[in-house]
């Protein structure tokens, strides 16, 4: 004699189809994921927004590379540029700071990318003081500057000529830390090596069977 009651817990298909699923997952999905979605809108805003001047950015001369540029420094005294990249080295000298760019495309909001693809170096020469323990190695960095000319510094055993910026705009850009993603795991699924499921918002946990 069997005393298995098809409207107890041990029906199959209650388990597997518990009630007011759907009412349930709608719930849930207004009370966290909206939230989430508005909160991501509102973390990206921000970065949408390009970091140099509207008036400056008037001033610049488009489509004029580094690596155009870098041919015959001194035959564009005068443009205006727009760039950016990674800082190699930075120093306090008596005239100024004079920061060394590795040049890196801009995305579309005037952030260097992450690549390994460059048109060479250039120099952000600032006449008033930069910190150089704040602009320091590896600092990303986006210029707005006037070409005044070039300088020519060894690199190893060769001599490099650098354009020379002297800048309207700089952002340097905040240091982004790497998120850490925890390992996330299925609620509805197998809890190894116990062999039970369980559905966290009605019932316990109970051996599951195939």
């Amino acid at each position: 004699m069997s005393f298995r009651n098809s409207g107890s817990f041990d029906n199959e298909s209650h388990w597997r189809n518990p009630p007011n699923f759907d009412k349930i997952m709608s719930a849930m999905m207004k009370k966290y994921l909206r939230p989430l979605l508005l909160s991501s809108i509102l973390f990206l805003l921000p970065g949408c927004v390009y970091v140099i001047s509207k008036d400056v950015r008037r001033e610049v001369t488009r489509d004029l590379s580094l690596k155009e540029v870098i041919k015959n420094p001194d035959a564009y005294k005068g443009k205006v540029v727009l760039w950016g990249g990674v800082i190699i080295e930075s120093k306090n000298l008596k005239e100024g700071t004079q920061v060394v760019v590795l040049e890196k495309d801009l995305n579309s909001w005037g952030r260097p990318k992450e690549s390994d693809e460059s048109q060479g170096r250039f120099i952000v020469f600032q006449s008033g003081y930069l910190d150089t323990s704040i602009y320091r190695r590896d600092r990303e960095i986006t210029v707005a500057g006037e070409i005044t000319g070039k300088k020519v510094l060894p690199i190893d055993e060769i001599e490099y000529t650098y354009p020379v910026l002297s800048p309207r705009e700089i952002h340097l850009w905040s240091e982004e830390k790497k998120a850490e993603y925890p390992y996330w795991h299925d609620p509805w699924w197998w809890y190894y090596p116990y062999p039970y499921w369980r559905h966290p918002y009605w019932y316990p946990y109970r051996p599951w069977y195939p």
